[in-house]
């Protein structure tokens, strides 16, 4: 082979690996705020879903509720449900979810969160839409899905 060809494939070969580098480079910091706000919306909602079920309160319930789900249902209607899955399921045990970004837009960063808890009387999914807003979390979505 030609020396000139060697050396332009040398060369050819180190500006890919300092592009593909530097374009990973580039996506780090997006990923780093990706990963720490999933982490937050994990600590969230595994911190308030064991105060919601612990005491099956729709006062808890509300107070983390973004404005718009707050005017979906009445506190009456959300403390119905608890109560209709508290006679089902008993008291709550434990659980531990996941959380994964969903959506990003003007209004905030929307995470999906799973927990699958146990209950004295069996399993449940428990799901929630949290909302980073306004530098804090919200719940925009919350349901018991007994197994």
């Amino acid at each position: 082979m030609n020396t000139g060809f060697k050396v332009g494939m040398l060369v050819m070969g180190v500006l890919m690996l300092f592009c593909c580098g530097g374009f990973m480079l580039m996506l780090s910091p997006a990923t780093t705020v990706v990963e720490k706000r999933e982490k937050e919306a994990k600590s969230f909602g595994d911190n308030y879903t064991r105060q919601i079920l612990r005491n099956w309160s729709a006062d808890q319930l509300v107070s983390l509720a973004t404005e718009s789900y707050q005017k979906e249902f009445s506190k009456d209607q959300f403390q119905k449900s608890l109560d209709g899955n508290k006679k089902a399921l008993g008291s709550y045990v434990s659980g531990r979810g996941t959380a994964r970004l969903k959506n990003t837009n003007k209004k905030g960063i929307l995470c999906a969160y799973e927990q699958r808890a146990t209950f004295a009387n069996g399993k449940a999914r428990v799901k929630m839409d949290l909302v980073y807003a306004d530098k804090k979390w919200s719940i925009d979505q919350f349901a018991i899905e007994p197994d």
